[in-house]
């Protein structure tokens, strides 16, 4: 049995999961809710102190996402391709959506670690403008993502990207992007475990 620390809000942890439901490893994860407010726990087994982090059944803990997420890839497969040209792709396309990721949460940051002072404007826009520029460049590539046999470790980080940016409401990254939409939707609708991790505050 596996232990993965989480919650239901972060998008990496969200990724994980859903990971774990393509690998079908799901059923053998015990779910712990990290403790913000009492963190040595969480920071013994990552002294970075974030989330995910997953325990192994042998007792070594597993940080971050992508360590998790490779990990699920050796013991189920199916999520990132082991060697050749298409392993590049996915990793490539896992890196874009790990970057949008990661400026939508910076975006979030800005404001709820600002100490009640106003953002600063420049690093706003700097990160809206990596997500702008990203969004355009998928609206045209996405075509080429989703696979029939699957969703690999890139469909999922994009799906869950997307999600969290209308969850926290970083950006209408629907408007003026048809083929983006419909990706998005399928996603949703496909994706085992999407509907089951959709975050909460």
């Amino acid at each position: 049995m596996y232990k993965l620390t989480f919650s239901s809000a972060s998008p990496y942890v969200r990724k994980v999961l859903l990971s774990a439901y393509s690998a079908g490893i799901d059923g053998r994860i015990e779910l712990i809710t990290a403790d913000f407010q009492d963190d040595n726990l969480l920071r013994s087994q990552n002294p970075l102190g974030k989330i995910p982090v997953l325990q192994k059944p042998d007792g070594f803990f597993l940080f971050d996402s992508r360590v998790i997420i490779d990990y699920f890839n050796r013991i189920g497969g199916g999520l990132i391709p082991m060697d050749g040209p298409e392993r590049d792709v996915v990793l490539s396309r896992s890196a874009l959506a790990e970057g949008l990721i990661d400026a939508s949460l910076l975006v979030v940051y800005s404001d709820r670690y600002s100490g009640g002072e106003i953002p600063s404007k420049v690093w706003l826009e700097l990160q809206l403008g990596k997500i702008e520029r990203t969004l355009d460049f998928l609206e045209k590539d996405i075509i080429n993502w989703t696979k029939p046999s699957g969703f690999d470790a890139a469909n999922i980080g994009l799906g869950v990207a997307l999600g969290y940016m209308s969850f926290r409401n970083v950006q209408e990254w629907q408007t003026g992007r048809p083929q983006l939409q419909k990706w998005f939707d399928y996603v949703a609708s496909s994706l085992p475990g999407f509907s089951k991790t959709i975050p909460t505050a």
